[in-house]
């Protein structure tokens, strides 16, 4: 167990401050984090250093005013200036009566992950990747990766009583690469991985191994022909980022406060296809740092978001609960969790007579209307149920919360990323636009 005693130095000195603060609410995040880092470039490991940050997160409510502020210091000149700074933002704030933080929770201590680096099996598992790379992916040029071990220590503390102390230790793969004959590039392409231990080889993490592939099939893309409508499968990386912005243009505080929402109004009712089964759910052993206590300081839970398309849930924080008269989600954190269909990628591809497979788009935040338009980028035109080639220069549009009605199938094969558990997605009924 590492040495708390700095951490706790710098939460108690905010206690004090709090102390002479009768009528403030406030909840403060004393974090230490150290990062332990290999590095690989130009064919070889270049690089072994440690990186210690400090991390302090003050949030108050005072004459119902909300202020918050941060810093990466636990010196007490520093932990003063923060607080009071905390307290004027507040200050120049709005009031709210909707303004407020969570009960007390019972004291408890969380350890999770792997709270100690095996640098030995690291540095293995780093050069088996590299040397897979080098035998197995000619045509792929490797620019950096980098492997991490994280541990993270917090203590939490809010002015209704409550105190969770969390270890949390987990490793981190970060990997910027292209498809490279020599002669011609694809596009650069970036993974991020998180995982909890050694155990499994790098290569077999996430779609690690299936994007490798798929970028060295992209040195030579062709254009679509024309413009037409059609079916695409999203993989899960697409399909992922496709929800989270359904998340924050359909379910976040701030539309669902407005009833700006597509989906306004829509709880108990069916929104998507019946396919379609998403939780919320940081506590599933397959996601890697989850959620302790939400952003107010409640005990996180997993739960449900849509089931059988029918709509269970919004994003809610307290105060967006508070303020649109709805049930606050029982968590704040991004671990979303998709459950898988009964068909098979290679099924999937078979069912579409004309279409892409898409793994990332190129484009901007849609607006609260989800009308979305991008450039398909690591993407492969299909026709009658084969791959042919990839593409370039081709644009798909569609709404991106209406899509979930559109949903064809769901793969039975899942990614985890660490962060969340995908299928891959085939969506009828999107405009797809070449030469």
């Amino acid at each position: 167990m590492s040495d708390m005693t700095k951490i706790y130095q710098a939460s108690d000195y905010i206690k004090g401050l709090l102390e002479e603060k009768k009528d403030v609410k406030a909840q403060y995040e004393v974090s230490e984090l150290v990062t332990k880092e290999i590095s690989y470039e130009n064919g070889d490991f270049s690089l072994f250093r440690t990186l210690f940050d400090n991390e302090v997160t003050i949030k108050v409510i005072a004459d119902k005013k909300k202020g918050q502020t941060s810093t990466n210091s636990f010196d007490e000149a520093v932990l003063k200036e923060t607080f009071e700074n905390t307290l004027l933002s507040a200050e120049s704030g709005t009031a709210d009566d909707c303004f407020d933080i969570a009960p007390k929770n019972e004291k408890e201590e969380f350890l999770l992950g792997d709270l100690e680096l095996d640098v030995d099996k690291l540095m293995q598992r780093a050069r088996e990747f590299a040397d897979d790379v080098e035998a197995n992916f000619k045509n792929i040029l490797v620019m950096k990766m980098i492997f991490q071990h994280v541990r993270k220590d917090t203590l939490y503390r809010n002015t209704s009583g409550s105190e969770d102390t969390v270890h949390f230790g987990s490793y981190a793969f970060l990997f910027e690469y292209a498809g490279n004959d020599g002669k011609n590039t694809a596009g650069i392409s970036f993974e991020q991985v998180e995982f909890k231990g050694l155990d499994t080889p790098l290569m077999e993490l996430g779609r690690i191994r299936k994007d490798l592939e798929e970028a060295e099939q992209s040195i030579y893309p062709k254009p679509v022909e024309g413009k037409f409508e059609g079916k695409v499968i999203f993989t899960p990386a697409c399909f992922k980022m496709g929800l989270y912005c359904c998340g924050g243009i359909a379910l976040s505080d701030s539309v669902i406060i407005d009833k700006a929402s597509l989906w306004s109004d829509k709880l108990g009712e069916k929104v998507a296809s019946e396919k379609l089964n998403i939780t919320v759910s940081p506590w599933d052993e397959r996601i890697v740092e989850g959620e302790v206590y939400t952003e107010d300081g409640f005990r996180s839970k997993d739960f449900e978001l849509i089931t059988d398309g029918v709509l269970k849930s919004y994003f809610t924080t307290l105060y967006g609960a508070n303020k649109a008269g709805v049930e606050r989600a029982l968590n704040t954190s991004k671990a979303i969790v998709v459950k898988p269909g009964e068909i098979t990628l290679e099924e999937m591809i078979k069912s579409v007579d004309k279409g892409l497979l898409v793994g990332m788009i190129s484009c901007g935040m849609p607006g609260v209307n989800g009308e979305l338009s991008g450039v398909a980028k690591n993407a492969f035109y299909i026709e009658n149920g084969e791959i042919k080639h990839a593409v370039s220069e081709t644009m798909v549009s569609f709404n991106v919360v209406k899509m979930l009605n559109d949903i064809v199938s769901l793969s039975k094969e899942v990614v985890c990323d660490g962060s969340s558990v995908i299928p891959y997605a085939c969506v009828d009924h999107i405009t797809i636009s070449g030469k």
